[in-house]
């Protein structure tokens, strides 16, 4: 059997831990997800990964705090305000305790998500910090998914105790979405600078995005230096615009975390690799991140998603054991760790 010498050199670049160039990536998506060539990616991805981690996994939570009909108008999204079916909704304060509590409750959650629409009440997403402080562990990290902001915004966030942000370019940004992709990324910027830790993604992915896009933008995340970096696949959610062009599957979406992941590792700011939705395909391509969800979701028409598509702590700590990582990270980097006996008393 005689292997691709291009994909053997750029694999022997990895693990010399040389950066990758976007050419670099380029032929490593190019290959089809069933491909043998496409398993050593993902393997050697893999490897490198557990590695550099310790074999170690992370499991983050994320409460929708609102509900609306959102001018950013994505078309990928549920909340889109030309066709959401969702009626206006805040997450009360008791409800964001006792979700904060159920997340963190047996003390392996790394950090905790606040998510609102892209327009939001600081007063409120500040509030719902304090509740959530109230209610974790102080090894539990806070962070926030909310929409664009100026630095100031960023840095009366971390001065309330955020430590971090999910914030992302979009693929097709501006042409799938009513937002501007040179705001999104001044957003990036001005989290950076405000010493958050940014925590990014290349996303939406869909069928008819091409491998140029897709390298294009996960380099946005390399470039700033993010902390965590990721890929999620489009869902195909009835009712929702971006619909019709179906979805990419596991399989593929593995190696593009695969990819990311070699592309990542020369990368000093970057701790973890995430995949999204949660899948045992990206656990074993890279990934070692997965998030369980609360309360509104972008990609599922139940607006408690814990009902439906969203992940559950348990689940979680489920798929990373039979993916065969041996801890957990907290968010102080302690590790407890991930065996028969954490897996019990959750199932």
């Amino acid at each position: 059997m005689q292997f691709n010498q291009r994909l053997i050199e750029i694999l022997d670049k990895v693990q010399n831990y040389e950066s990758l160039t976007k050419e670099d990536c380029l032929h490593l998506l190019n290959f089809k997800e069933t491909s043998l060539e496409a398993s050593m990616i993902r393997t050697v991805a893999d490897h490198l990964s557990r590695q550099k981690s310790e074999n170690s996994g992370v499991i983050i939570g994320q409460i929708g705090v609102e509900v609306s009909e959102c001018e950013g108008n994505c078309r990928f999204c549920v909340f889109g305000k030309g066709h959401t079916q969702f009626s206006p909704r805040r997450t009360t304060d008791e409800e964001i305790a006792l979700k904060a509590q159920e997340f963190a409750g047996q003390g392996d959650l790394y950090g905790l998500f606040l998510m609102t629409m892209h327009s939001y009440n600081l007063d409120v997403v500040l509030n719902s910090v304090e509740i959530v402080k109230k209610n974790i562990p102080d090894h539990t990290q806070i962070w926030v998914n909310i929409g664009d902001a100026d630095i100031k915004t960023w840095q009366e966030l971390k001065k309330a105790g955020v430590r971090g942000a999910y914030h992302v370019n979009r693929l097709r940004e501006g042409i799938d979405t009513d937002l501007s992709p040179k705001v999104r990324r001044s957003t990036m910027e001005a989290i950076v600078a405000a010493g958050l830790d940014l925590y990014t993604c290349c996303e939406p992915i869909g069928p008819e995005h091409s491998n140029e896009e897709i390298i294009d933008n996960f380099f946005i995340g390399i470039e700033l230096g993010c902390f965590q970096h990721a890929a999620m696949r489009r869902i195909a959610v009835p009712g929702v615009p971006l619909s019709v062009h179906g979805q990419i599957t596991e399989l593929r979406l593995a190696q593009i975390v695969a990819v990311i992941t070699l592309a990542t590792l020369n990368l000093k700011s970057l701790r973890y690799m995430s995949v999204h939705e949660p899948n045992q395909a990206g656990l074993l391509a890279g990934a070692n991140v997965l998030t369980a969800e609360s309360g509104a979701n972008p990609r599922d028409n139940n607006l408690e998603t814990s009902k439906g598509r969203g992940a559950s702590m348990a689940e979680c700590r489920k798929m990373l054991f039979e993916a065969g990582f041996t801890s957990l990270r907290r968010g102080d980097e302690s590790m407890v760790p991930l065996n028969l006996e954490n897996l019990m008393p959750t199932d």
